[in-house]
């Protein structure tokens, strides 16, 4: 399995050979619907990040080390984004997610055209993840 920073550097290799801006946008929104479907009763109040423009859930936790989440949006664009975080997080070792620079989004451009709100949220995002990663691998290493 590759380690965070190897799915990383795929990614950004992917994006920066597709060029301008609107292939980048129209490939995000074809990844929203690889991103599977999030468990109706996980989509609850607890479950949602909290300063993003768009509805974002998450719904993660750790099971022998390794850190799984599901996610969903209510918009197509940060679907395709939950979906290229969960290709890089999913089934990592928790402490790698915790402590994670994840900064391929910046490094392929893919927020460059968003708005300093959508960027914002998915700072939120990360944040997030990364903080789920944390309390969880400390309650799991107890």
């Amino acid at each position: 399995m590759k380690n965070i920073e190897e799915k990383q550097l795929s990614i950004v290799d992917d994006f920066m050979m597709m060029g301008d801006g609107f292939s980048k946008y129209s490939y995000l929104v074809e990844l929203s619907g690889l991103l599977p479907p999030m468990d109706k009763t996980k989509k609850t109040e607890d479950n949602l990040v909290r300063g993003c423009q768009s509805r974002v859930w998450l719904a993660a936790g750790v099971e022998n080390g390794r850190f799984y989440f599901e996610a969903d949006s209510d918009t197509f664009i940060i679907k395709g984004v939950l979906y290229l975080l969960r290709e890089v997080l999913w089934g990592q070792p928790a402490k790698d997610v915790a402590e994670a620079k994840l900064d391929f989004l910046g490094k392929a451009d893919i927020t460059a055209t968003f708005n300093a709100d959508r960027q914002k949220g998915i700072g939120y995002v990360v944040k997030t993840l990364r903080e789920k990663a944390t309390l969880d691998e400390l309650s799991n290493s107890k």
